[in-house]
């Protein structure tokens, strides 16, 4: 017997090579034929990808809708962000911030090290958490309320 994730797995390759082959339109036909009824999984994110995430959330001049699309709690994390994105405009030009691995990934939550250093002090390291909502890694509740007591802003 095929286990789900098997048949999950061949319904995935089968998407792609007929994508690659036909198009968009096949894709459709495709989902209506046979929709997924388990979720969809994406693979583990990786250091690089958590990064990109979190500078679109540090970048005020980013569109607010799609840093609000990197938030398990959208529009309404945005406050700590701002707050956060308004320090580092003033932070001294030795201060940096990076995402520190490994990735360590639990079921749909992901966890990594935010590390922020400047020259002359010890480094700082926050622990974050993403999850993965509808495919995508989306920053948690409790990592917002992590940057927002750090910055001020509480959850």
């Amino acid at each position: 017997m095929i286990s789900t994730r098997n048949k999950l797995a061949v319904l995935g390759f089968a998407a792609a090579a007929l994508v690659g082959t036909f198009g968009a339109v096949t894709t459709a036909g495709i989902a209506q034929a046979a929709p997924v009824t388990a979720p969809m999984h994406t693979a583990a994110p990786t250091t690089g990808e958590l990064k990109v995430k979190m500078g679109v959330l540090f970048n005020l001049n980013a569109p607010r809708s799609a840093r609000a699309a990197e938030l398990e709690t959208g529009e309404a994390g945005l406050t700590a962000f701002d707050a956060a994105a308004g320090l580092i405009a003033i932070a001294p030009p030795s201060w940096r911030w990076d995402i520190a691995g490994p990735v360590v990934v639990n079921g749909d939550t992901a966890a990594a090290g935010l590390v922020t250093t400047t020259e002359g002090y010890e480094p700082w390291t926050f622990d974050l958490t993403w999850k993965q909502i509808e495919g995508t890694w989306k920053l948690s509740r409790e990592s917002v309320c992590t940057i927002g007591n750090f910055v001020g802003t509480g959850c």
